[in-house]
């Protein structure tokens, strides 16, 4: 079982991989923004943390698909496609992204 700080660390790690997905196309619509709050708040991460991931695209450093824990990588992937799916358009970088994420998470 993780304790809170770990809990913490993975839900930022969520967010930030979401993020990667709304900023693809180097802009942020008001829908993603709209859901990057939304999946926030389902994670029970402040709007203050949340806002904080949203100002600008993560670092790759932040998002290495390589570093998740194999317990992690399904949920990495649907918070992926949701990010994908949120602004209702679907762009080729955001698919080249995709299949890299999918390629390097542990299955």
């Amino acid at each position: 079982m993780l304790t809170e700080p770990e809990c913490h660390i993975e839900k930022m790690k969520l967010l930030r991989f979401a993020a990667t997905f709304v900023w693809a196309d180097l802009e942020l619509a008001p829908h993603e923004e709209t859901f990057m709050l939304a999946l926030a708040k389902e994670l029970a991460v402040d709007a203050v943390a949340a806002r904080s991931v949203l100002s600008r695209p993560p670092r790759p450093d932040d998002v290495d698909p390589t570093r998740i824990h194999p317990a992690l990588a399904a949920r990495v992937r649907d918070v992926a496609l949701r990010a994908i799916a949120a602004d209702g358009r679907v762009d080729e970088q955001e698919m080249e992204l995709w299949d890299l994420l999918d390629e390097l998470l542990p299955q």
